[in-house]
């Protein structure tokens, strides 16, 4: 009897784990004004960070959509992603003040290790502070 109870909390472990870990990969949209002022601070940009750059354009954010890349999603375009890159869109609000660049708002990133890629105009305006994306 011991087995079997040892064997089923195994199981049990071993399924909330994997769970946890499903759920720590899944696609996530942030709105806390907290959570984004901190994520959108944590990426580095042309003279300072992310969430500085689009203050100073006169964006603001109202949501973040985050999604961590799975295998089958990198096998499908394995030209522009690469295993553990995470998908990151930003949802602005504002027209942008870019100083003549042609830019249109909610910029668009994959984080590949500590490096931002930018996907869009928008994007490699506010990371580089230049307009020849």
């Amino acid at each position: 009897m011991n087995q079997r109870y040892a064997v089923v909390v195994g199981f049990v472990a071993l399924a909330i784990s994997l769970s946890a870990n499903a759920k720590a990969a899944a696609e996530q949209t942030i709105k806390d004004p907290i959570s984004i002022s901190k994520f959108v601070h944590s990426i580095p940009a042309y003279r300072g960070d992310l969430g500085s750059r689009l203050s100073d354009a006169g964006m603001g954010v109202e949501s973040i959509w985050v999604q961590p890349l799975t295998k089958e999603q990198v096998a499908e375009d394995p030209m522009n992603f690469a295993p553990g890159d995470v998908v990151i869109h930003v949802f602005t609000t504002g027209t942008p003040n870019a100083q003549g660049c042609r830019v249109l708002g909610s910029p668009y990133l994959i984080k590949r290790g500590k490096k931002y890629i930018t996907q869009d105009r928008t994007g490699y305006w506010l990371l580089t502070g230049r307009c020849d994306f």
